[in-house]
C-alpha cells in the first residue's frame, strides 16, 4: 500500500493492477491480490485443533446443561474453547492432529471461572480443596470449608442467604480422524453424563458457616472408560429473604472448574 500525494485528480477505482480509494489524508493506492489468499500451514493447524476444542466444550455443554441452569456468563463457550485449545497443545501428535487429553492436561482447566466478571475466590475465601473421586470415578464428593461469613464471604447486596453447589460433567478425549478430516472423541458410545447439587441454604448473619458434604453419583452402568474425563466444578449462589420466602438472586453467583479426573 503507498499514498499519493498532491493527487489532484482524485484517483478512484482500478487500474494496471493498481486500485485506488480515498480516505480523509488523500489517495491511497493499493496492489490488487492476484488470487485467493491462501493459510500458512501453521494457521490450518490451529485451526483445526481449535475446531476440535470446540467440539469437546459444546458436549460438555450440553451434559452439564449449565445455560439452562444459568451456571455460566455469556462468554462462557469462547472462554472455555480457548483454555481446551491450550490442552490439544500439549497433546501427543503432529500439529493440527495432536490429542485432546482432558485425563492428562486437564489441570489447565482448574483456575476456569464460568462468571469471567465474578470469580469465586471473590465471593468466598478458603475454598482450596479439590473434590475427591471414587475408585471408579462415578461418584464425586466434596466438603465445604468452615467459614467466618464477616471475614471470607463478599455477598452483593441485599442477600441474607448463601447456598453451596458442586457440579461435575464427563467429557471424551478426542483426536484427529484423517478420513473424517476433524476432530472426533475416542468413546463415541458413551453418553457425556452431568449433574449439579446444591446444599441447603445457610444464613449469612450466623458467626461461622459449618462444612456441608456435597456428593454426585454419575449413573454410568460401572467404572467409567480410562478416555472419559471428569471435569469438577464448586459454586456459590446467593439469596435474599423477602416476607419469610427466600428468593434466588440471578447474575450474583460464582463458579469455578477445581479438579478434573
Amino acid at each position: 500500500m503507498a499514498r499519493i500525494k498532491n493527487d489532484f485528480l482524485k484517483l478512484s477505482g482500478s487500474m494496471g493492477g493498481i486500485t485506488f480509494s480515498q480516505d480523509d489524508r488523500g489517495t491511497i493506492a493499493k496492489k490488487q491480490s492476484e488470487g485467493p489468499e491462501t493459510l500458512s500451514e501453521g494457521t490450518l493447524n490451529s485451526n483445526e485443533e481449535m475446531g476440535g476444542a470446540s467440539k469437546a466444550v459444546k458436549a460438555f455443554r450440553l451434559a452439564l446443561n449449565s445455560k439452562k441452569r444459568g451456571y455460566e456468563d455469556r462468554y462462557f463457550m469462547g472462554r472455555l474453547s480457548g483454555k481446551v485449545r491450550m490442552i490439544v497443545g500439549l497433546g501427543d501428535g503432529t500439529p493440527g492432529q495432536r490429542k485432546l487429553d482432558f485425563r492428562k492436561n486437564g489441570d489447565l482447566l482448574e483456575v476456569f471461572e464460568f462468571f469471567e466478571v465474578r470469580p469465586l475466590v471473590y465471593s468466598v475465601g478458603g475454598i482450596k480443596d479439590k473434590p475427591r473421586f471414587s475408585e471408579d470415578r462415578t461418584e464425586v464428593c466434596w466438603i465445604s470449608p468452615t467459614l467466618i461469613p464477616k471475614k471470607q464471604i463478599t455477598a452483593p447486596e441485599e442477600a441474607t442467604h448463601i447456598k453451596f453447589i458442586l457440579g461435575a460433567g464427563t467429557v471424551s478425549n478426542y483426536k484427529y480422524d484423517v478420513k473424517k478430516k476433524g476432530y472426533t472423541p475416542i468413546e463415541p458410545k458413551f453418553k457425556n453424563l452431568g449433574d449439579f447439587v446444591e446444599s441447603k441454604p445457610f444464613a449469612l448473619k450466623q458467626k461461622t458457616i459449618a462444612p456441608v458434604d456435597l456428593r454426585i453419583k454419575l449413573e454410568a452402568g460401572g467404572a467409567l472408560p480410562e478416555e472419559i474425563a471428569v471435569i469438577t466444578m464448586v459454586g456459590v449462589s446467593f439469596m435474599k429473604e423477602v416476607n419469610g420466602e427466600l428468593l434466588a438472586m440471578k447474575d450474583v453467583g460464582a463458579m469455578r472448574i477445581l479438579g478434573v479426573g
